[in-house]
This record gives C-alpha cells, structure tokens and sequence, in this order.
C-alpha cells in the first residue's frame, strides 16, 4: 500500500477516528523504541511452536 492511499484513507475518517489512528500509530513507534523482554520472546516462540497444544488446552 502507498503512502498516498494510507493518507488518503486517514483523511476520509472521522476526526475522532483520525485521533485513534494517530494514538496507533504512536503506541507501534513506541513499542519500536523498546527492546523485547526475554520472556516475551520465549512466550512468542513457545506459541509459534505448539498451536495445536494451545488449541487443545483452550478447549
């Protein structure tokens, strides 16, 4: 997607929904700036490794 149709797809919403937007996009800068915790990391590769056990203990 260009950036032209990102813009263009902000200013069609609602001012409010503009704000949401930009609150978006400010909390994926941030969590960019941050290093990952370790365990987060395990947590995600653990997930990433054992779906199907996940989906049996969610049953």
């Amino acid at each position: 997607m260009s950036a032209d149709s990102l813009v263009e797809m902000v200013v069609a919403l609602k001012p409010e929904d503009q704000d949401a937007v930009r609150e978006f996009i400010e909390f994926l800068r941030q969590r960019a700036e941050r290093p990952e915790s370790p365990f987060l990391s395990a947590a995600d590769e653990f997930i990433a490794e054992h779906p199907d056990l996940l989906r049996r203990l969610a049953q």
